[in-house]
Parts: structure tokens; C-alpha cells; sequence
């Protein structure tokens, strides 16, 4: 999760459901540390309801390995003061390449 040090939590329920979940308290205030950052997995949805689906349609090691390319991939867009480099996806202090 970039610079935020979270708690994680994967689960994987006797329903087969693959609970993940991974919260932050930051700092109020702050921009680089938000007050509260969550995020949430889980699988076995259907019409939007947990655990609604037969079954998962990822095993418990597809499932981590999304969940963990999802948290790697949580930045900011922009850079923003108070975070570190690498932290963000747009540098206005280095060149963009053309489009």
C-alpha cells in the first residue's frame, strides 16, 4: 500500500466467501496520510449480494494475488504534499511522454 502501513485482514470463510479487507487511521489533516483509507475484497457476489454466487470464481491463491495487484496499485493521481516518491502516478516535475 505504497507509504501507508494499514491493517490487513484475509479470510476465507466457511462459506467459501474470500473475505480481505486493509484499513488505515492516518493523520486528520493530513493529505499524504489520510484520517481513514479502507479497502474491501470479497467473493461469491452475485447481484451484488456477498456470498449469493454457487461459489467463488477464483481459488484462494488467484484471489490473493488480485487483491494483492489491486492494494499495490492504490495511489495517489497527482502528487500531493506530504507524500514520499513513488506514491503517486502523475510527477509535474518530470516530463510526460506525448500521447
Amino acid at each position: 500500500m505504497q507509504h501507508w502501513h494499514g491493517e490487513e485482514s484475509l479470510i476465507r470463510r466457511t462459506d467459501g466467501v474470500h473475505d480481505f479487507e486493509w484499513a488505515l487511521v492516518g493523520k486528520p489533516g493530513s493529505i499524504a496520510y489520510p484520517s481513514v483509507l479502507e479497502a474491501s475484497m470479497y467473493t461469491k457476489v452475485e447481484h451484488n449480494m456477498v456470498g449469493a454466487a454457487e461459489a467463488a470464481s477464483l481459488s484462494d491463491e488467484e484471489a490473493i494475488a488480485l487483491w494483492d495487484k489491486l492494494l499495490s496499485g492504490l495511489k495517489f493521481r497527482v502528487k500531493v504534499p506530504g507524500a514520499p516518491p513513488g506514491s503517486y502516478y502523475i510527477d509535474p516535475d518530470k516530463p510526460q511522454p506525448a500521447p
